[in-house]
C-alpha cells in the first residue's frame, strides 16, 4: 500500500501517528529535515513537503532558528471575567513565569492622555513583559498605568509579582471592568523575537482599557496591548439573544 502513496505522505502520516500516540508530545521538537532525509531516504524537497503539510494541518508550529515543534493542545478560556495572565495560567494547571523587557516612567503619549483621561505631559508607568506557561512563551504584553495613581510602582518586582495583585493589594484599587478588542495578526519584528517564533506565525492581538475604583470613582487605570500565541489557549464567549 505504501508504495502507492507519495513519499511525503508516508512521512507525514508516520509523524502524525507519533504525535497522536504521545511519542512526540506538545512542545517536542520535530525531527529536522536532515534527520527525515536520513531516516526515510528521501530528498530535501520531499522532507520539506512533509513538514509543510504538518504545519498547514495544524500539527506543528515553526519557531525561530528554523526549528519546528509539535503544537500544544489549546485550553479554553472564557472571556466573561477579568483575570490576570498569572491567574489564568495557574487556573489551567500550568506554572507561570515572567520576564521584564522594559520598565520605565515616561511622559504620556497623546493616545494615553485621551484614553487614560490624563492631563497633557502627565507621567505614566510603562511595562513590557513576556509571560510563560510551563517555561514556554505564552504572550508578550505592553502595559501603561497613570503614575499619579500608582506612585512608586516602579519599585515592585514584576518578575515574581502579579500586576493585578499589586494593584488590588498594595494600592487598594478594585478592578471593575475591561473593554477589549481582538484581532488576528502575523508575528513580526520584536514580537517574533520575544515569543521565539517565525515570521508570520498567527497571533491573537488584544488591546484594551481596564477600569478600577479610585476614591469611590470608576476611572481608567490600565491601557494594554497583548500578543498571544494561539497554541496555548482557545477563547470562548457566551452570548444571549434578547
Amino acid at each position: 500500500m505504501n508504495e502507492k502513496k507519495p513519499k511525503y505522505k508516508i512521512i507525514e502520516e508516520d509523524l502524525i501517528r507519533r504525535i497522536q500516540s504521545g511519542e512526540l508530545p506538545g512542545g517536542a521538537e520535530l525531527p529536522s529535515e536532515s534527520q527525515l532525509i536520513a531516516t526515510y531516504e528521501v530528498s530535501r524537497v520531499t522532507a520539506r513537503r512533509a513538514i509543510d503539510e504538518l504545519y498547514h494541518n495544524g500539527y506543528i508550529e515553526k519557531m525561530q532558528g528554523k526549528r519546528t515543534c509539535v503544537r500544544r493542545t489549546a485550553r479554553l478560556q472564557e472571556l466573561t471575567s477579568i483575570s490576570s495572565y498569572t491567574e489564568e495560567i495557574i487556573r489551567q494547571g500550568m506554572n507561570p513565569g515572567r520576564k521584564v523587557i522594559k520598565s520605565e516612567i515616561r511622559i504620556s503619549s497623546a493616545e494615553e492622555v485621551t484614553r487614560l483621561q490624563l492631563r497633557k505631559a502627565d507621567p505614566v508607568f510603562y511595562l513590557e513583559r513576556i509571560y510563560y506557561a510551563d517555561d514556554a512563551p505564552l504572550c508578550f504584553t505592553r502595559t501603561t498605568l497613570p503614575y499619579e495613581i500608582f506612585r512608586d510602582i516602579e519599585g515592585y518586582d514584576f518578575i515574581d509579582s502579579s500586576l493585578y495583585k499589586i494593584i488590588e493589594n498594595n494600592y487598594n484599587i478594585k478592578i471593575s471592568t475591561t473593554t477589549l478588542k481582538l484581532k488576528a495578526v502575523p508575528a513580526y519584528g520584536e514580537v517574533m523575537k520575544h515569543l521565539d517564533i517565525s515570521k508570520d506565525t498567527p497571533l491573537l492581538y488584544s488591546t484594551g482599557l481596564t477600569f478600577g475604583i479610585v476614591k469611590e470613582r470608576e476611572v481608567p487605570i490600565e491601557l494594554f496591548a497583548t500578543y498571544y500565541l494561539t497554541d496555548h489557549f482557545e477563547y470562548t464567549l457566551t452570548q444571549s439573544r434578547n
